[in-house]
């Protein structure tokens, strides 16, 4: 019985979180580009430890970490009273020389989107868009002239 009260709360909360991203404002968590809201992964992990507090664990696990690319998957456990309960996961993977974020920072980027995707997985994804604003600002490679403009204020 416990269990189905816990997956009752779980299952509440996640609509909350859902419906509280969809609401979120530009420039407070969620950002514009090319016309298309994306809430940031900082919003969506924001959202999830308010709702769950520690009863959430993210974890992640470096599958390819060498000179040439990252990979990186990620993954949200529910703890609930007899067991960590597995909800949600996901991969990133960049190639080093992709542009200035993967050359710094790849390790750090695969890990945001990868996290990003696993709460798009839970739904957690605001305006019907599963990459975040993270991962679209950093899949734009130096070989790609497009611009990305973005709203930054207040994230």
């Amino acid at each position: 019985m416990t269990y189905y009260i816990e997956k009752r709360n779980y299952d509440f909360a996640l609509d909350h979180i859902r419906d509280d991203i969809a609401n979120t404002k530009v420039g407070e968590g969620v950002v514009e580009i090319k016309g298309k809201k994306y809430s940031t992964v900082g919003l969506r992990v924001a959202k999830l430890r308010e709702y769950f507090g520690t009863n959430i664990s993210i974890k992640f696990v470096i599958h390819e970490n060498t000179d040439d690319k990252v990979m990186v998957e990620a993954i949200i456990y529910l703890h609930m009273e007899e067991k960590n309960q597995f909800l949600a996961n996901s991969f990133a993977e960049k190639k080093r020389e992709t542009n200035f974020i993967t050359r710094t920072s790849a390790v750090e980027f695969c890990q945001t989107t990868a996290l990003g995707r696993a709460c798009a997985g839970l739904g957690i994804i605001g305006d019907h868009n599963i990459a975040s604003a993270e991962e679209i600002y950093g899949a734009k490679d130096e070989n790609n002239t497009a611009e990305v403009d973005i709203i930054w204020s207040n994230i």
